[in-house]
């Protein structure tokens, strides 16, 4: 049976586009990020609730043609960490 959870959402902006954020905590003191617009989810990323780290991502976002490769994904990073108050 399912269980009911609470999780944190959070609108970002990157860029000119939207994407809605829900933070799924885990055991530690790492949390995943799932990144997603109104159609799929697309990415998720996990980040050290205390340090800030980015510890890893599973299917990251693509790079954007003529700008330095892993732009794309350190802005939607550092909006994240924004959105929920991370260092």
């Amino acid at each position: 049976m399912p269980r009911e959870q609470k999780v944190d959402q959070d609108d970002i902006k990157v860029r000119g586009r939207s994407f809605i954020v829900t933070r799924i905590p885990t055991a530690t003191s790492r949390s995943w990020f799932t990144i997603h617009d109104a159609c799929e989810i697309w990415g998720a990323v996990a980040i050290d609730d205390l340090s800030g780290e980015v510890i890893g991502w599973r299917n990251p976002p693509a790079d954007i043609p003529n700008t330095k490769p892993g732009t794309f994904r350190r802005e939607v990073e550092r909006a994240i960490k924004k959105a929920f108050g991370l260092p």
